[in-house]
């Protein structure tokens, strides 16, 4: 058996054998997540509270979101990658098992181990199957179901400033239709933020930014989103990105919980009649990067997936929010409008995105239009005769528009599949 306390990432782990559970057990607890391994088969982590965040069980990485649902990986032998949603029993099987790990790892547990390891064990094993039921009733009780989130956004903290969304008529997502957009005041969004405190309690240390939730918060008339956003600095530090390396780490050693910013969906076609002053002004209050769904750069492909913007209202937002300081995420809806639109949402995104004015700190996505979360999309393009893309030619056409793109350094390209996301 080993022991250590290491700083910062791991605080403590400690290793032990347990024939035949395992040849070699090993626990390590961070500030953010517990952790257990047998040999290197299965591994499971834990939030700070002993919920079940991730495992990999033979070669199958599982992840669960607080709602309850668990979306599973795998590569085959082929190299193919796979993705599916687990049912609600396959879903329990697993919590089932890596309670069972838990226990029988405590089982072996030596008796000189770290206690804070023992401890941190003893916080998973109380979490059982009908534990974890008992938590997600509590979660959909604080939550309207949290649709979706940029994939860099994945543990930051949502805040349903508003709930819905105000278009909700793209063909291609069907996101937001099991309710009518809303926006809340000051003193909504302050009972929503005690709720949303009492039930993440000692774990909200795992979220590190915060996401103004659901699909376009920043619609809200600057005078009503203002006071919404103060409302949310009473309660959560958010760092200053204008304080010397000095002054900025005494003040994160003075703001132990604290979150790098805010971040939020914001569409084209309303977001672009914000003036600078009106971005510079959510700026200062700690927006950090808005997410853009542009799509395509194809104006007639737009209007078939019912998105009522154009590429120069796209061109006049991002001018806007560079002016303001705001980085932007882009999202390009891969496959839209099948093989009748293939050549020209290839050509026209590709001049609109070598038109916008990228800086280092930004994102561009790449999402794959997903048939079975497409909404009316699908219907509709079975009617005009249109034929999907396959993944691979999908994948054809990110390569062809990533070819021909002129951006700076220190803009992130990634994947954005939205059948990853749980929260």
């Amino acid at each position: 058996m080993s022991t250590q306390t290491l700083s910062p990432n791991l605080l403590h782990h400690v290793e032990y054998p347990a024939p035949p559970l395992a040849e070699r057990v090993w626990v390590g607890v961070k500030r953010h997540a517990i952790s257990l391994m047998l040999d290197e088969r299965e591994v499971y982590t834990f939030d700070p509270a002993g919920r079940l965040w991730m495992a990999y069980i033979d070669g199958v990485n599982y992840k669960r979101g607080l709602d309850g649902r668990v979306v599973c990986k795998w590569v085959t032998p082929d190299d193919a990658r796979h993705l599916r949603r687990l049912s609600s029993d396959e879903a329990d099987s697993i919590l089932r098992w890596a309670n069972q790990m838990v226990v029988q790892a405590l089982d072996f547990f030596p008796q000189d181990g770290d206690p804070t390891c023992k401890h941190a064990l003893e916080k998973a094993r109380s979490w059982d199957v009908e534990a974890h039921h008992r938590d997600a009733q509590r979660f959909l009780q604080v939550y309207k179901p949290v649709s979706i989130l940029p994939p860099d956004q994945y543990l930051a903290l949502v805040l349903q400033v508003t709930e819905g969304c105000h278009w909700n008529r793209c063909t291609f997502c069907d996101f937001y239709r099991d309710r009518r957009f809303a926006i809340k005041t000051p003193d909504q969004l302050r009972e929503h933020i005690a709720r949303v405190q009492e039930y993440f309690g000692d774990t909200l240390r795992l979220r590190n930014r915060i996401f103004l939730a659901d699909a376009n918060a920043l619609v809200a008339p600057q005078k009503m989103l203002v006071p919404l956003l103060q409302v949310i600095r009473e309660t959560f530090p958010i760092e200053p990105d204008d304080l010397s390396p000095d002054d900025l780490q005494q003040w994160r050693e003075e703001h132990p919980v604290r979150f790098q910013g805010m971040y939020s969906f914001i569409d084209a076609f309303t977001g672009y009649r914000k003036s600078v002053t009106e971005l510079r002004e959510l700026q200062q209050l700690g927006v950090r990067r808005v997410y853009i769904g542009v799509e395509t750069g194809c104006e007639d492909l737009l209007r078939f997936l019912h998105k009522p913007q154009t590429n120069e209202e796209v061109i006049q937002l991002v001018d806007a929010l560079k002016e303001a300081g705001i980085a932007v995420g882009i999202i390009i809806l891969l496959g839209a409008g099948g093989d009748r639109y293939a050549h020209r949402h290839v050509a026209e995104t590709v001049a609109l995105l070598n038109r916008l004015p990228w800086s280092a700190g930004d994102i561009l996505y790449f999402s794959e239009l997903i048939e079975p979360f497409a909404g009316e999309y699908t219907q509709m393009a079975k009617e005009a005769g249109i034929r999907p893309l396959s993944p691979e030619q999908m994948r054809a056409q990110r390569r062809e528009i990533e070819a021909s793109l002129h951006l700076p350094r220190g803009v992130q390209r990634a994947t954005y599949d939205i059948r990853e996301f749980v929260y």
